[in-house]
């Protein structure tokens, strides 16, 4: 028998003595710009060579941080974790010479701050990486190993501790005897409850406005796990709740495992089987990896009830300029007990688009609204895609679509203008009419679709359904292509694979629906600049140009006499003196849903592909809109003193997803119903 020992240092975990109450401000900072079209090597898990050379192996094994069991001190500030009996873990290694993987589990019957290992094999290799409980795929990433872990997003309720299965910890090491030191993957949120309706619960859970849990990607920062969330191995299923079940006593702690990260908004949901009480915070919160944040005692008093408030929520207040952009955002298709999760869901959205230009940099110019109106169904209805009912629900506006189209999406017109009228702060103080409010509709279906209503005097919602629950979505680019520029005639040829890398491809979810539909239509004014493969024929003029709020300035109808002319092109070597990524702009043919006769000023934004990008020129059509409804003068100066042209697909080190021999390819969507443009 060989018999090998590793030696690990007990650890502690540092405790947040009381739920944050101080809100939260992301810092900027300034990303390096990093052109990387795919950066993703994969490693099929067949190409592990498991289970390595025979022959038992004992190990000890403690933990630098935290693990199975916490116990927590007299005063409850510092926490203790130790091996739980029957604890195991996997080690992976690296042979780097004959560049072949091994894996083994090791496991104990003791348990303690340090116990014995046992494993069936001894793994050789010069690179070695542990996981607790288990990993489920690897691949590299720019160069580094990249992990699958899996979270649960169920978890059980242990009185005093956390699910054994959810305290995921990493350990990297030089060789397999090395001294080996445990690290968390994960943050703990702590909380105990109090009332006679705590023996009645069935389950607790945490939501967010972001992932929580789910398939992860962990990438070492040396020996230190992080959860990097814009990452996935394809197919795999994130969640913005985690739910903890089981029973519960009064007085005693209970623990949530979660993903680092920021969360804008989070929600507790209580429930005893038959009713739910919710309660919200009402700032962001931090979860940090390796610490506990504690929401201290929830007092659930003697019933599980479900008080709901209708009143408006603000999701931002504007600070500049001389009267508030308003936006309102409506919810179709929540019942009043699903009120809370379009909350959530709209703080999620509005996030994406205010981390978009330009809307981040112009934030603090808008007054957002988050009204609520109860339906007394969920979902939408769903019609022959002709706009006939088949499958009707009792909804607030009655939105509704087709079951495998979406062009005849709507709702109603005047219930949607008049709600909003009644409920929408900044028009009750008669600081905006209703044609100065755009709206966002989000809708609690997870059917594909998405578009705008707008009409000519400004009014305007656009319809977002919550697509697949927020899994993944991807769109691609055009099959065919003008093949020339300047000249209509000369028709049409194939978009090379060369052509479509230089642009990368664009991965999101139904946020990027939102971005497209409202940060672009609604809000912008923007034409789609896709197109189809047909000729729509050659036009003298867009008439949307010449509404009393224009729509459609970012597509022409001639390629010599451009609306982006006099600030873009006349100006364009000074541009790309001062920022090289401004040679981006020109006259590209297509847009518009047409192959030929219409033109746009770049070969690819979020009106083509709902990337979170828009054109400079895009940028600039949105930044107007704002200063004329702030009361403002636009100044191309000052627009460009804020401007950034940095396209995350194709400037940033992006996040694409690809294959892995354990999940599904990405659900590929084509591109989203024109606007519906009413001339009022």
């Amino acid at each position: 028998m060989k018999t090998r020992h590793i030696i690990i240092a007990a650890a502690a975990i540092a405790v947040l003595a009381a739920c944050q109450k101080a809100e939260v401000v992301p810092v900027e900072t300034q990303e390096e710009i990093v052109t990387q079209l795919d950066p993703w090597t994969l490693c099929d898990l067949s190409y592990i060579v498991n289970p390595g050379v025979p022959g038992q192996v004992k190990v000890s094994a403690g933990f630098d941080e935290t693990k199975t069991q916490i116990e927590m001190n007299s005063a409850g500030t510092f926490a203790t974790t130790v091996w739980s009996p029957g604890d195991s873990f996997l080690m992976l290694s690296h042979d780097t010479e004959n560049d072949k993987y091994y894996a083994s589990n090791y496991t104990t019957t003791v348990g303690g701050v340090e116990a014995d290992f046992v494993a069936e094999y001894s793994l050789p290799g010069t690179e070695f990486w542990s996981f607790y409980p288990d990993f489920a795929g690897f691949g590299t990433y720019n160069g580094g190993l990249v992990f699958g872990v899996n979270l649960p997003t169920t978890q059980t309720a242990v009185a005093g501790n956390i699910d054994s299965g959810a305290a995921l910890a990493f350990a990297v090491s030089s060789s397999a005897d090395a001294f080996l030191h445990f690290k968390n993957a994960t943050a703990l949120v702590k909380f105990r409850l109090t009332g006679a309706a705590v023996s009645t619960l069935t389950s607790v859970t945490l939501k967010g406005s972001s992932n929580l849990a789910g398939d992860l990607i962990v990438i070492p920062n040396g020996d230190i796990p992080e959860f990097e969330m814009n990452l996935s191995f394809t197919g795999d299923v994130k969640s913005r709740s985690v739910e903890l079940v089981g029973t519960f006593e009064e007085g005693k702690d209970y623990y949530i495992a979660v993903a680092p990260g920021v969360q804008s908004v989070v929600s507790m949901v209580f429930t005893d089987g038959t009713n739910t009480e919710t309660k919200t915070s009402s700032k962001s919160i931090t979860f940090n990896r390796s610490r506990i944040t504690d929401f201290g005692t929830i007092d659930l008093g003697n019933t599980i009830e479900t008080p709901v408030t209708l009143a408006p929520v603000q999701y931002s207040a504007a600070t500049t300029g001389l009267k508030p952009v308003t936006i309102a955002v409506i919810p179709e298709g929540f019942t009043e007990a699903e009120l809370t999760d379009y909350e959530m869901l709209a703080k999620s959205g509005l996030d994406a688009l205010f981390s978009t230009e330009p809307y981040k940099s112009y934030k603090e110019y808008f007054n957002v609204w988050i009204l609520k109106a109860p339906s007394n169904e969920s979902g939408a209805d769903i019609t022959d895609g002709k706009g006939n009912i088949k499958t009707a629900r009792d909804t607030y506006f009655s939105a509704g679509w087709g079951e495998s189209s979406y062009g005849d999406m709507g709702a109603d017109d005047d219930k949607v203008f008049a709600f909003v009228e009644d409920n929408c702060p900044d028009i009750l103080d008669g600081t905006h009419a209703i044609n100065e409010v755009p709206i966002i509709m989000i809708i609690n279906d997870e059917r594909y679709g998405g578009i705008c209503w707008s009409w000519g005097n400004g009014k305007c919602y656009a319809m977002i359904p919550f697509t697949g629950g927020g899994s993944t979505l991807g769109w691609g680019y055009m099959s065919v292509q003008a093949a020339s520029d300047s000249d209509p005639s000369a028709g049409t040829k194939t978009v090379t694979s060369q052509e479509k890398a230089e642009l990368g491809e664009s991965i999101g979810d139904w946020r990027n629906t939102l971005v497209h539909e409202f940060g672009g239509h609604g809000f912008g004014r923007l034409a789609d600049e896709y197109w189809y493969d047909e000729d729509k024929g050659a036009v003298s003029a867009i008439s949307s140009h010449s509404w009393s709020v224009p729509f459609g300035l970012n597509i022409s109808a001639t390629y010599d006499n451009t609306p982006w002319k006099a600030d873009l092109l006349d100006n364009k070597a000074a541009l790309v003196s001062a920022n090289p990524l401004y040679d981006r702009i020109g006259v590209y043919q297509g847009g518009q849903v047409s192959v030929l006769n219409r033109w746009r000023s770049e070969k690819i934004s979020c009106m083509i592909d709902n990337r979170r990008y828009f054109s400079t020129w895009q940028r600039e059509l949105i930044v107007k809109r704002i200063m004329s409804l702030a009361g403002g003068t636009f100044s191309l100066t000052d627009f460009f003193s804020k401007d950034s042209p940095i396209d995350p697909v194709r400037d940033v080190a992006s996040s694409p997803v690809l294959g892995n021999s354990h999940n599904v390819p990405v659900r590929m969507m084509p591109p989203l119903a024109p606007p519906v443009l009413v001339d009022d």
